[in-house]
């Protein structure tokens, strides 16, 4: 497998490596199952089934666009050599490319671990893709969410819930899992009413309120306020690469 070193800024020319997952003669193993210069691991979905292509990325914590790049084979496995030059420490993290529901979605795994290394020590850093979730260090989650907008409807919104149940013919989940219905209800994130940490699959919605009739509309598209309504994920006001969402009014 093939890996690429960048390291613009810096004072040497990038360099392509070529690295053979073979054993090496001399015995550089150490303690945690790592190589000495070498990060390695695999990449799995949520049944544990390797992933192929995945993109792997190796950055150093100080110098900045310094990058290694690798992709997992078929058996989801990886590996990328350590230069000497730039010296300290380095992370991984790894993403993938999904095109489903007439568009492409990227997502970023779930890292076994988020620690630092270096080359002394070598590592191993395995990734799980994970449709929901925590991210790491509490800094967001890996599902989806739904915004909600009051229109002309005065309730505490807080006390709506959304039903979602998968989309008549849409059995699995984006990543092949089984759909499953689910209920969450509305809270309050950064001033904004949303439902958070959907799976992204393709369903159909409801709100729900004691004593009223709820109605949806899509905020970006001129349809009908209906009771249910269709939910495929897209990417609506400023979010992050791999965060995605739908928008809808709620009213009755």
């Amino acid at each position: 497998m093939n890996n690429k070193i960048y390291c613009l800024g810096l004072p040497f020319a990038a360099a392509l490596i070529i690295v053979a997952c073979t054993k090496k003669d001399n015995d550089d193993s150490m303690p945690g199952g790592s190589t000495r210069g070498i990060v390695s691991g695999q990449i799995t979905d949520a049944s544990n089934k390797p992933l192929n292509d995945v993109r792997v990325t190796i950055e150093h914590t100080l110098w900045h666009n310094s990058y290694l790049f690798a992709h997992s084979d078929l058996e989801g496995k990886y590996q990328v050599t350590i230069p000497d030059d730039p010296a300290g420490d380095w992370t991984a993290k790894a993403q993938l490319s999904k095109t489903a529901y007439g568009q492409v979605y990227k997502f970023d795994l779930m890292p076994a671990t988020t620690n630092a290394f270096r080359k002394a020590d070598g590592a191993v850093r395995n990734f799980k893709w994970v449709l929901s979730g925590n991210r790491p260090g509490n800094t967001g989650y890996y599902g989806a969410h739904v915004d909600l907008y009051q229109l002309g409807i005065d309730i505490d919104i807080t006390k709506v819930k959304l039903s979602f149940t998968p989309y008549p013919g849409e059995a699995y989940l984006v990543d092949g899992t089984q759909a499953a219905p689910l209920e969450r209800a509305v809270e309050v994130v950064a001033g904004s009413y949303m439902v958070k940490d959907i799976p992204i699959g393709k369903y159909k919605i409801k709100a729900s309120y004691a004593g009223k009739k709820l109605l949806l509309n899509n905020r970006h598209e001129d349809d009908a306020n209906e009771e249910v309504k269709t939910v495929i994920f897209g990417k609506y006001g400023y979010l992050g690469e791999t965060d995605y969402n739908i928008e809808f009014f709620l009213t009755e």
